[in-house]
């Protein structure tokens, strides 16, 4: 199955943004996520999404400038899958909403913000305390 790299790095505002917003799912795919160099970067998965890899992430992952993880996709449903992608001194998201199910399915990368996350909708950032 092919491998999806996706690239984080800083944009002007300070965001952790992915290089590419979505990548598709299939059993057997992998997904790399990549620190940009000067990148210090965490990775939220929902669990709906930590649920079908492998190996399967904790609660966050740490990536440090230049480090790689890869994952393969073990099943795919009917669900929302996504992952928010932030720097590391932001807290956690304490929600995730990855908008509808989407067919094929594919894994949402979006930036956030220490619990605040910017909606697949294009509506504004949100927060749920």
């Amino acid at each position: 199955m092919s491998t999806s790299p996706i690239i984080l790095s800083y944009d002007s505002m300070g965001l952790c943004v992915p290089s590419v917003e979505s990548v598709p799912l299939a059993v057997g795919a992998q997904v790399t996520f990549t620190a940009a160099q000067g990148v210090n970067a965490v990775l939220y998965f929902s669990p709906a999404t930590a649920a079908i890899l492998s190996p399967a992430p904790g609660a966050s992952v740490v990536l440090s400038p230049g480090q790689s993880v890869t994952y393969t996709v073990s099943s795919v449903g009917l669900v929302a899958y996504g992952v928010f992608t932030q720097p590391p001194q932001y807290q956690a998201p304490s929600f995730f909403d990855f908008g509808a199910p989407q067919t094929p399915p594919l894994l949402v990368i979006k930036p956030g913000l220490g619990g605040i996350a910017f909606s697949v909708a294009g509506n504004p950032p949100s927060s749920k305390n």
